[in-house]
Order: C-alpha cells, then structure tokens, then sequence
C-alpha cells in the first residue's frame, strides 16, 4: 500500500491513457527532471530544509509529468525550470566537488 503523499516513479499513469506521444529530446528531459526531483527529495545537503527540497522537487515533477502528457508547459516556465534543474544537477554532480 503507497501511503498518502509519497510519490513514485510513473505516478502519471491515469495522464498516460490520454497522452499524446512525446519526441525523443522531450522524453529525455522528463526523465532528467524525475531523476533530478529524486536526489533533491534524497539526503543532500545542497537544500538543507527538507520541506523546501520537496516543494522544488515537486515543480520539476509537475513539470515532468505534463511533458509525458505531451501537454504544453508555457515556455517560459519551461525554460526557467529547465534552468533549475541544470543548476542544480550541475551543483550535485560529485565531479564538482573533486576537482
């Protein structure tokens, strides 16, 4: 039983009847914006409060999920989320920290 509130991996499934299919490039970007809202939600120490981490995971999620729908995400908010997740993906990337 998933309890209330926890997020798994494909939880678009009910979008997924409905979903128009996605190009390559757009699929990779959903599946880089779960990974990154993943390690966020993880134990790291680039976002300290758990709460925030979990409220900016969700955007990427949000994010995530209307992409795999093949619904448009205005491209603004796309960019700057896009954005985000390149920061941070590059700020958690354990190279950074060894050289």
């Amino acid at each position: 039983m998933i309890a209330r509130g926890v997020v798994v991996m494909g939880e678009n499934r009910r979008y997924e009847r409905y979903a128009r299919p996605v190009d390559p490039e757009t699929e990779a970007e959903v599946c880089a914006l779960r990974t990154i809202a993943c390690l966020l939600e993880g134990d790291t120490v680039l976002i300290t409060d758990r709460q925030l981490a979990g409220r900016v995971a969700a955007i990427f999620r949000a994010t995530a999920v209307e992409l795999s729908a093949g619904r448009s995400v205005p491209l603004q908010v796309r960019r700057t989320v896009g954005w985000a997740a390149d920061t941070v993906r590059a700020l958690l990337d354990p190279r950074r920290r060894d050289g």
